[in-house]
């Protein structure tokens, strides 16, 4: 399952639509509007076609692999294939078949061989061939059963299992999945997928193709902000005022904050890199914005929704301000897996807006 590669200083990061931009000649800003709206939270998301995982019984060092590819017409797919390290924290080492893609996500560019079997809209099967980091020759192959039927069993929101736990709070969506006839992972000619030489770790469920996934979430770092028209010099997110009536959009529109006429947050939204996708958190009631906050504790219930795919983590965040910081506790009520995590905003407030803030987790008292 796939995790935050890493929320650079100044950098791209293309996969999880984070843009962070320095900006070496800002002039003088206008004043922070007064009903700029609280940013909460710092987040990402991108989108794929296809899927597959495999775990790898007979592998020492890694538990799974993952696959997972983007149509992109004449250009070809883009293909990211990864390992996750057996170990907790469960690193993990992505590799990519575009030289830029893997710079901007701190992945390792590596031709990869990608063949899919089967027809749209149906399971896929896939062969894919690189080499690793250490120069052995990776084999994949996963064969579908020619009567093999997606469906919702399976897939939708997944457990984060551990998986870069550490770096963050991971969404993780599948809309349809279909377990796999056969399937191999050979390392330098040896195939891990299956139990060898004292090597007999679990697989939890078969190997599997999904379609129409999202990779999204909440990492844990710093996020710099500014509500001026200019900006101010190494601003990460410029939001201005959007089209429409109470709407601020960051990066081209990738993150949305959506307010109410008295500039309390309704929605925070990002989007992917090419538009298409959201990932949403609804408010109720409306967080109030900085300058509304006061010392005594103030409370809103949060939805976390995928496009059409709705509130699939939900709970209540807590705000409270002092002096010039405002807290966000964000405690999760479901799915299950996510109650044991809680996760803190501490955001700094500069002309009654937010100029900075950091997510990381905490304890659950």
């Amino acid at each position: 399952m796939p995790s935050f590669a890493k929320l650079g200083a100044v950098a791209y990061h293309a996969c999880f639509g984070i843009m962070v931009i320095a900006l070496t000649n800002a002039t003088p800003a206008a004043e922070t509007p007064k009903a700029a709206p609280l940013v909460p939270i710092v987040s990402f998301l991108s989108h794929w076609d296809h899927h597959w995982y495999i775990w790898l019984s007979g592998d020492p060092v890694y538990e799974a692999v993952e696959v997972m590819a983007s149509d992109r017409g004449a250009q070809g797919p883009l293909v990211w294939a990864f390992f996750t390290e057996r170990a907790p924290p469960k690193h993990q080492a992505y590799y990519y078949n575009d030289p830029a893609v893997a710079a901007a996500r701190g992945g390792t560019f590596t031709p990869i061989k990608f063949v899919m079997s089967g027809r749209d809209g149906a399971p896929r099967g896939v062969t894919v061939g690189f080499d690793d980091s250490k120069g052995r020759a990776v084999a994949i192959d996963v064969a579908m059963d020619a009567n093999a039927e997606l469906s919702t069993k399976g897939a939708g929101l997944t457990n984060q299992i551990g998986h870069s736990e550490a770096r963050l709070l991971l969404v993780f969506f599948r809309e349809r999945a279909a377990y796999a006839s056969n399937s191999s992972v050979a390392i330098d000619g040896v195939d891990v997928s299956k139990p060898r030489n004292g090597y007999g770790f679990p697989a939890p469920f078969p190997t599997a193709y999904s379609s129409n996934i999202y990779v999204g979430g909440l990492p844990f770092g710093a996020l710099d902000v500014s509500f001026k028209d200019a900006g101010h010099p190494g601003a990460v997110a410029n939001f201005k005022p959007g089209a429409e009536p109470g709407v601020f959009e960051a990066h081209g529109g990738e993150l949305r904050l959506v307010a109410a006429d008295d500039g309390k947050l309704v929605a925070y939204q990002q989007r992917d890199r090419t538009k298409n996708h959201v990932m949403e958190i609804k408010f109720d009631p409306p967080v109030p914005s900085a300058w509304q906050l006061v010392s005594l504790e103030n409370r809103s219930n949060f939805r976390i929704s995928l496009d059409q795919f709705e509130n699939l983590l939900s709970g209540e965040v807590r705000l409270r301000r002092d002096a010039g910081s405002v807290t966000l506790d964000w405690y999760f009520d479901e799915p299950a897996w996510a109650r044991a995590r809680l996760l803190r905003t501490s955001a700094v407030v500069d002309d009654n807006a937010v100029s900075h803030l950091e997510v990381k987790p905490i304890r659950r008292e």
